[in-house]
Parts: C-alpha cells; sequence; structure tokens
C-alpha cells in the first residue's frame, strides 16, 4: 500500500511533465533572444566596415583623378611661363622700343634694323610722336617651337606726352637666336605655323594671368587720370574710323584693330601668378 501511496497518478505525471516545460521554455527564449542580437551585431560591423570601404576607395580614385594633369597642365608644365630667363632679350626689347621714338627715320630704320631679323619693309617704321619713352621693361617668355626660338610677352611702362601717369602695357614678340653668333633678334613676319603656336601657349593659363594682371593694371591707371582716359577715347575713335576705311576699301566688314596696348598688371600681381 505504501508503494501505491507514493505512486503518481497519470494526471499528476501529466502536470508535473506540463510544469516542467513551462520551466525550460523561458530558458530557450533568452537563448534565441541572445543569437538573434548576436546576429544584429555582426551584420552592422559588416555594414560599417563596407561603408568604410566604399568610401576609402571612393577617396584613393577621386586622389588621382585630381591629382592627374589634364594635357592642357602638363603642357604647361613643360613650358613653363618664365620671368627674365634671358636679360639679353629684354635688352634687344629695350633697345627695339625705342627705336621707335628716334626722329629722324633714316636712323630710326637703320636701328631698329639691328634687332629686327626680317625689316622687310623699312618705309613702314614709323615714329611713335606720342610716346615719351617706355620704362620697366620686363620680359616673360615660353620656349618656341624650334630649338633657340621664344615666343616673348614683353611688359612695360609707356609714357604719353603731356600726360603724367604711365600705361602698362604688353606686347607679344617671336624671338628667334643666332646660333652661330649666340646674338637674339625679333621676327616680325614668322609665318602662319609659327602665329598658331603663339595663339596655342598664349591660352596657357600662365600667359592668360599675365595678361588678366596687365588689363587690370591698364584699366586702374586710366581710371586714376581723366587725361589718360581721354587719349585713349580717342585713339579708339581714330582706329574705329581707319578700320572702317580699309573695310570699305577692301569691300570686307568692319572689324575691332587691336591697339599696341595688348593688356595690361600690377607688377605685384604679375609676379604672384606666375609662382
Amino acid at each position: 500500500m505504501a508503494d501505491d501511496e507514493n505512486k503518481l497518478s497519470k494526471s499528476e505525471l501529466e502536470d508535473l511533465l506540463k510544469e516542467v516545460e513551462r520551466d525550460r521554455q523561458p530558458v530557450r527564449k533568452v537563448s534565441n533572444q541572445k543569437k538573434k542580437s548576436s546576429i544584429r551585431i555582426d551584420m552592422i560591423i559588416a555594414a560599417i566596415i563596407a561603408v568604410v570601404l566604399v568610401v576609402g576607395i571612393a577617396a584613393v580614385i577621386f586622389y588621382f583623378v585630381k591629382s592627374t594633369p589634364t594635357k592642357e597642365q602638363k603642357a604647361m608644365a613643360e613650358n613653363p611661363l618664365q620671368d627674365e630667363k634671358y636679360p639679353e632679350i629684354s635688352d634687344v626689347v629695350k633697345n627695339y622700343l625705342n627705336a621707335f621714338l628716334i626722329e629722324d627715320s633714316e636712323k630710326r630704320a637703320e636701328t631698329i634694323a639691328q634687332y629686327v631679323g626680317n625689316l622687310y619693309d623699312i618705309n613702314s617704321v614709323k615714329q611713335k610722336t606720342y610716346i615719351s619713352g617706355y620704362s620697366e621693361i620686363e620680359c616673360y617668355t615660353k620656349e618656341g617651337p624650334y630649338e633657340n626660338t621664344y615666343v616673348v610677352y614683353a611688359y612695360y611702362q609707356m609714357g604719353i606726352k603731356n600726360i603724367e601717369t604711365t600705361v602698362p602695357c604688353i606686347d607679344r614678340l617671336y624671338v628667334v637666336r643666332d646660333t652661330k653668333t649666340g646674338n637674339v633678334y625679333i621676327q616680325n613676319d614668322s609665318g602662319e605655323e609659327i602665329h598658331k603656336y603663339m595663339e596655342k601657349v598664349t591660352k596657357d593659363a600662365d600667359v592668360q594671368q599675365l595678361l588678366k594682371d596687365v588689363e587690370v593694371e591698364f584699366e586702374e591707371a586710366k581710371a586714376s587720370d581723366i587725361k589718360l582716359q581721354q587719349f585713349f577715347d580717342k585713339l579708339q575713335v581714330t582706329e574705329n574710323k581707319e578700320s572702317e576705311t580699309i573695310a570699305q576699301q577692301t569691300s570686307a566688314p568692319a572689324t575691332q584693330p587691336v591697339t599696341t596696348v595688348v593688356q595690361t598688371s600690377n607688377k605685384s600681381n604679375k609676379k604672384d601668378s606666375k609662382k
């Protein structure tokens, strides 16, 4: 009887099993939550690593693209604009400019002929009567298309008679060095091929900055002196009339004339732009 009393009834056994099952279920749930939580953390870490890799690769690509020079930048680096690299060129330009101020026509032509490699028309050498002198001549150069040739941007201050303020100007010249004597000469009629080359290098950023600086200085000079402003206004009107006359004679449309003042610059700005 004692053994029968200690035995559990069927219903009691089922209740006990259910109670045990209930006690085990929370343990399983906690275990599943931990696994899910662990999986989420792994996914987040993987996503962060992926983002970092993408950003890093993009940064590397951007760096190399940015640091790779364009054709224009490469050409400019190979042939930079150089300030006063050839003092002998500056001397020739100075003497060439001042020769135009000589009153005697024969002496003027003879003097200019010393500095020009192809003085083909002696009658074209006219005295520049309105100019009082040149100062602060400074030559910037780029290598020409051939050995011992140069494209020169000659900066100078031009004095005009009866006007106190000087005018900043810049002329583009083609200069050739004699291989036998080492002397340099200005080549006025350089031909279409050379002209195209000069146009090409003039579009380089360093030359464009120089011209822009000179233009700014030119405008500032005119704004500072009413007499200078009036002089260039009259000069522009005269040149426009001459251009219209030539156009009528040749049945060609009138074009905007190019003056000897190409464009004009604050001296410090010019040098800063070159650096």
